[in-house]
């Protein structure tokens, strides 16, 4: 299993992770914009230390921003295609809710709590959550085919969209399962929260960040070994053969 390589250093690599993720996004004005232009190279870094962890060495920390050095400029452009499928998922909730939702998200208008239990509010965030879904898991492949394959980026998005089509069964349950470890880690961490004491947000806001710490490694374990399934890379660590599914 690849979690059993080095676990406490793979948890503070994804700290690492998690943390520059929420920087970019707290960035003023532009959080928004920046976090999805730079999503596909900071998401190479996780997926390459669960690469080497599957190959039985230590991860490095050098590891975190190999997405940055590789390919760049086709991350780049693979994170404006990210870009623009937010901007469909936030126009798609605007249907339910008139933009109140997005406007949260792209952070001109924050929700208050009693905002969640507005039934257009609810209706625009399943809306989102089920659009989100199937538009960023077709592309989920991209960076790396980027990344590991030197693809460019129409190519990636493209191969990326074509296995997730081939394979929605898998995909489907893959999904339903991490939801429902997510939601069954998130249960427990509640109740411990709880257990401690502190205000209710405190609570949440503490259980929330300890799951997504905690299950972060064992997801991007997981997603490399979706990848190394799909594109038939045998070799962790070195240089991936072409997949039968990309043309040499």
């Amino acid at each position: 299993m690849i979690f059993r390589v080095a676990p406490v250093r793979q948890l503070l690599l994804n700290l690492a992770f998690l943390f520059a993720s929420t920087i970019v996004v707290a960035l003023p004005l532009v959080g928004f914009a920046a976090i999805w232009l730079l999503f596909p190279a900071l998401m190479v870094g996780p997926h390459a230390v669960a690469r080497m962890a599957a190959s039985g060495a230590t991860p490095t920390p050098d590891l975190l921003i190999s997405g940055f050095r590789q390919q760049l400029p086709a991350q780049l452009c693979v994170g404006g295609v990210f870009f623009g499928v937010m901007l469909v998922v936030l126009a798609g909730t605007a249907l339910a809710d008139g933009g109140r939702f997005a406007q949260a998200v792209i952070g001109r208008a924050p929700l208050e709590l009693g905002d969640l239990n507005s039934p257009e509010l609810q209706s625009a965030m399943l809306i989102g959550a089920g659009l989100q879904t199937m538009l960023l898991g077709a592309l989920w492949y991209a960076p790396l085919l980027v990344a590991w394959h030197g693809l460019s980026a129409t190519k990636a998005a493209f191969f990326s969209a074509a296995a997730a089509l081939i394979n929605w069964r898998a995909f489907l349950v893959y999904g339903l399962a991490v939801m429902l470890l997510f939601g069954f880690v998130l249960m427990l961490a509640l109740g411990g929260a709880m257990l401690l004491g502190g205000s209710g947000v405190g609570q949440a806001n503490s259980a929330l960040f300890s799951v997504v710490w905690t299950l972060l490694p064992v997801w991007f374990a997981s997603s490399y070994l979706s990848y190394r399934e799909v594109f038939g890379e045998e070799n962790p660590g070195e240089n991936p053969p072409k997949s039968p599914t990309i043309p040499s």
